[in-house]
C-alpha cells in the first residue's frame, strides 16, 4: 500500500509541476532544480476490533524552486496549488484517499508541505465461532 500512495502522489505532482523533477530518493550528485522530495514520515498502525485496524500515513513533499528572482512568491504559488490540489489522490486501483492534516512551512529558501493519507482496513483471518445459547440469570 504505501508504495501504491508514494506512486499517487508522484503522478500527482507529474501532472500539476511537468516541468519539475520529482525525487523520491536521495540525490548525491547531479540534482537538478527546481525539484521535490517526496518522502513518508511516520507511518502508524493501530489495531482495533476483530481484524479492523487504522492506518495513518504521513508524507512530506519538499520543493527546492533553486535560484531565482522571488524564490518567496514561488514558493507560495507552490503552497497553494499543493493545499488544493493534494487533498485527493487516485491510486492505480481507482480508488480515492483523501489527504488530511495538510500544512506547509517555507524555511531557509525551502518549501516543506505535509499531508496524512489515513485509511481504515480488514485483514482476511480466520472467524471465531459465535456461541449459539447463552442463559444469564
Amino acid at each position: 500500500m504505501y508504495n501504491d500512495i508514494m506512486d499517487a502522489v508522484t503522478r500527482k505532482l507529474d501532472t500539476l509541476f511537468p516541468e519539475i523533477t520529482v525525487y523520491t530518493s536521495g540525490v548525491e550528485q547531479g540534482l537538478i532544480e527546481p525539484c521535490f522530495f517526496v518522502g513518508f514520515l511516520e507511518p502508524s498502525e493501530k489495531p482495533l476490533l476483530g481484524h479492523r485496524y487504522f492506518r495513518s500515513t504521513g508524507m512530506y513533499v519538499q520543493y527546492m524552486p533553486g535560484e531565482m528572482e522571488q524564490p518567496v512568491r514561488e514558493l507560495n504559488r507552490v503552497l497553494d496549488i499543493l493545499m488544493e490540489s493534494m487533498e485527493y489522490l487516485s491510486l492505480a486501483d481507482g480508488s480515492l484517499m483523501r489527504g488530511t492534516r495538510r500544512s506547509g512551512v517555507s524555511r531557509d529558501g525551502v518549501l516543506s508541505f505535509f499531508v496524512n493519507y489515513d485509511r481504515f482496513g480488514l485483514r482476511s483471518g480466520k472467524m471465531e465461532e459465535s456461541m449459539e445459547n447463552i442463559t444469564v440469570k
